[in-house]
């Protein structure tokens, strides 16, 4: 079966995807051992991802929204800035 695409927020992605970056939205916070952290959102990194001109490359977020979790390697750890799905820190619900 061939896969099925859809056009969501003016870009083009699987179809099942545009329902993963509604439910990151949700997700505002991360608790990294013991503390709080509000969320990065896309085009506040410390980096300079094209935000501007255009969606993530990787999760197809729009600026100003959250990367979709543990898939895209733009979203950044709000404790020590590195990428979330690489770095060290102790996340809640991590094993």
């Amino acid at each position: 079966m061939p896969k099925e695409y859809v056009i969501y927020q003016g870009v083009k992605m699987a179809a099942e995807w545009p329902a993963k970056i509604i439910e990151a939205q949700a997700i505002k916070n991360y608790m990294i051992e013991g503390q709080r952290y509000e969320r990065i959102h896309y085009g506040e990194e410390g980096e300079d991802w094209g935000a501007d001109k255009g969606p993530c490359h990787d999760c197809g977020v729009i600026k100003g929204q959250y990367h979709v979790p543990s898939i895209c390697d733009v979203e950044r750890c709000p404790s020590c800035k590195g990428q979330v799905i690489s770095c060290d820190c102790r996340y809640e619900g991590d094993s």
